[in-house]
This record gives C-alpha cells, sequence and structure tokens, in this order.
C-alpha cells in the first residue's frame, strides 16, 4: 500500500440539460457567459445567479463525457 501526500486532480466532464426553465436573471447571466468565452470560475461572484443554478442542477452522474487530468501526484 502506498500513501500519496499530495494529489490534484483536474476533473471535466459536459453533461446536456433540455426543456430546462430558469429566471429572467439566470437567463441573461449565462448568455454573457456563453459570449464572453464560456468559461467561468465556480466561485459565483461575477455571475452569482447562473453559478447558483448550475450547482443545484448539474451532477457529475449525468455527464456524458468524463476525463480526468492528474496535475501533480506527490
Amino acid at each position: 500500500m502506498k500513501t500519496i501526500k499530495d494529489l490534484s486532480v483536474t476533473v471535466t466532464y459536459s453533461v446536456g440539460l433540455g426543456e430546462v426553465e430558469v429566471s429572467e436573471e439566470v437567463f441573461e447571466q449565462l448568455n454573457e457567459i456563453c459570449d464572453n468565452g464560456s468559461k467561468v470560475d465556480g466561485t459565483g461572484m461575477e455571475y452569482p445567479k447562473a453559478i447558483e443554478w448550475l450547482r443545484d442542477n448539474i451532477k457529475e452522474g449525468d455527464c456524458y463525457d468524463l476525463e480526468y487530468e492528474i496535475q501533480d501526484l506527490s
């Protein structure tokens, strides 16, 4: 058995959603994210309503494309 002191992994996955209802504010923030490069960090500072909605409605178990990338191992 080995002990890993530090392991850093980036997990990327894709989820498809359809026929979902969102508030006008969430829609506007999601649209801004899409228009500004499609990526946003998960802190929620810039688009708080959109990030909250994404956190509440997307689960890893819903993914159809999953990728693990090992960043660091020591």
